[in-house]
């Protein structure tokens, strides 16, 4: 993770979303439309289903410059850079990397980083292009859209030879430093996450970067996509949240596939799944020992109000109650009459009321149940079914007000939100962000979301806009907020448990109540 950047790019940004000395908070530049051309969030929407705020993965931030830099993710393939979409002018545009310093405080001022130039188009999409949202891909003048990085961080550039001698940088410090024309807006670069065509889900390690060399701000002269990438996080971005230079931390390995965290705040251990070989682990902070054998396939666990643990066994297609007992109570099995596929993850409500999921990974073909859906087990028992039209529902989570019920649909790669209107009653769900390959989430007491994902654990606002990245060496699968002050985040990784010590707190509506 890198540090945070030059302040004086700071003032600048904050200046330029703000006007100076409002004290209001920061927030994305305006984005203004061409009247000739598709508005950029229409463009992103249509195309591919992505938020022009929500989604967007390098938000501006006040306290810090937004992520910026890349470093290849598999070393074995080159990095593709290659431009998509051409609106801007027809004048030659070139694209290219350049090595950068991954800690601010090693940029030296004075001299702008070197530029690898890769291609350079004359090309603007036609207007029927431009009417119908069908673009061809702009066919290179010169040039190709490999390259090898080696190991090293990197940033891009885009440039236009109606504007001699200057680039467009992923990160803004740079365009501020080379482009006097640009210096009071050197944001000119948004980083989206990239969608497979073909299955409609986040195409891992890749992304958008919709790119604006003019002074005007539709971020729509040049679009282009990069592949085999990992997008640095920013730190600093995470503030509040962790201190600088906090990293998670493995505390026990050796499992075949952990999952479901749940903290005992009454005895002050952690419990977790480990679904293979169908266990339950106890972590008391020095030792990971078998809390229980045989638990039917225990994937998301959850203590209730009484200290019982609640638990969704996927092999045993049921959810139950105090499973560390030796005979634990069955509360959900059957769906009126029909067999349950596999429970996943749950998260109660104030009326002890369970919510939880139901997907289906196992052969379809074997299921008994037509649905992969979302339940909602009322205090007298009865299950109601409440959401059918999600592929794979999987984590699940509850705002700090009581007022959101979150869900992450693996199948599709997306957040949904929806509003509680009573004990088991929804209101429609609302799509807020894309997540890549989502599995588990939890929240925090500033009801921010975490999503465990493909590269580590997502930070999103409430309403699923992008905050940062806690990186993982292994793919996360679940997370729980613990500890005596309930601030340390454990992660279920894969074959191994990890922790990271924050500056906030879990909350969970059952245990700590709605927050007003």
């Amino acid at each position: 993770m890198r540090k945070s950047s030059n302040s004086l790019l700071v003032t600048w940004m904050v200046t330029l979303v703000l006007g100076s000395g409002t004290g209001a908070t920061a927030r994305q530049p305006a984005i203004f439309a061409d009247p000739s051309e598709p508005p950029l969030p229409e463009l992103l929407a249509k195309l591919w289903n992505l938020h022009v705020h929500n989604d967007l993965h390098n938000p501006l931030t006040e306290t810090d410059s937004p992520a910026a830099l890349f470093q290849r993710a598999d070393p074995a393939k080159p990095v593709i850079y290659q431009p998509i979409i051409a609106l801007g002018m027809e004048n030659r545009t070139c694209g290219g990397w350049y090595v950068a310093e991954q800690e601010a405080a090693l940029r030296p001022a004075d001299s702008p980083p070197i530029r690898h130039e890769l291609w350079s188009i004359r090309y603007k999409q036609s207007e029927i292009e431009r009417k119908e949202m069908k673009f061809s891909t702009p066919p290179l003048e010169a040039g190709i859209i490999e390259f090898d990085p080696g190991d090293q961080v990197f940033g891009l550039w885009v440039g236009n030879e109606s504007f001699p001698g200057e680039s467009v940088f992923t990160e803004p410090l740079w365009v501020a430093r080379v482009s006097p024309r640009l210096k009071q807006q050197p944001y000119k670069a948004m980083i989206y996450p990239a969608v497979d065509e073909k299955t409609g889900k986040l195409a891992p390690n890749s992304y958008f970067i919709s790119w604006e060399y003019s002074t005007n701000d539709d971020f729509q002269d040049v679009v282009t996509r990069l592949e085999n990438v990992r997008l640095l996080p920013d730190t600093a971005a995470l503030a509040g949240i962790i201190a600088e230079g906090v990293a998670a931390r493995k505390l026990a390995d050796g499992f075949k596939f952990t999952e479901g965290p749940a903290w005992d705040s009454r005895n002050g251990v952690l419990y977790f799944s480990d679904i293979p070989p169908r266990k339950i682990i106890r972590w008391d902070g020095h030792k990971a020992t078998v809390a229980r054998e045989d638990t039917g396939g225990a994937n998301g666990l959850m203590f209730d109000r009484q200290g019982r643990l609640l638990a969704c066994c996927g092999a045993a297609h049921r959810m139950v109650r105090d499973i560390l007992r030796e005979d634990p109570e069955v509360l959900a099995e059957h769906y009126k009459s029909t067999r349950l596929n596999s429970p996943n993850d749950l998260w109660l409500d104030t009326k002890e009321g369970v919510y939880f999921t139901d997907p289906r990974y196992r052969k379809r073909e074997a299921a008994d149940m037509d649905q992969e859906a979302v339940y909602y087990l009322d205090p007298a028992g009865q299950l109601h079914q409440l959401i059918t039209d999600l592929v794979k529902p999987n984590g699940i989570a509850i705002s700090t007000d009581s007022k959101w019920l979150y869900v992450l649909d693996n199948g599709t790669d997306k957040l949904y939100r929806y509003p509680i209107e009573g004990p088991g009653r929804l209101g429609k769900a609302e799509l807020i962000t894309r997540v890549e390959f989502p599995d588990g989430m939890t929240v925090d007491e500033q009801g921010r979301l975490y999503v465990t994902c493909r590269n580590g654990v997502w930070i999103l606002t409430g309403d699923g806009k992008w905050i940062g990245r806690i990186d993982m060496s292994e793919s996360p699968s679940n997370c729980t907020f613990g500890g005596e002050n309930g601030n340390i985040l454990f992660i279920t990784a894969r074959q191994s448990l990890y922790a990271v010590d924050t500056l906030t707190r879990g909350w969970h509506v059952h245990l700590d109540g709605p927050k007003k």
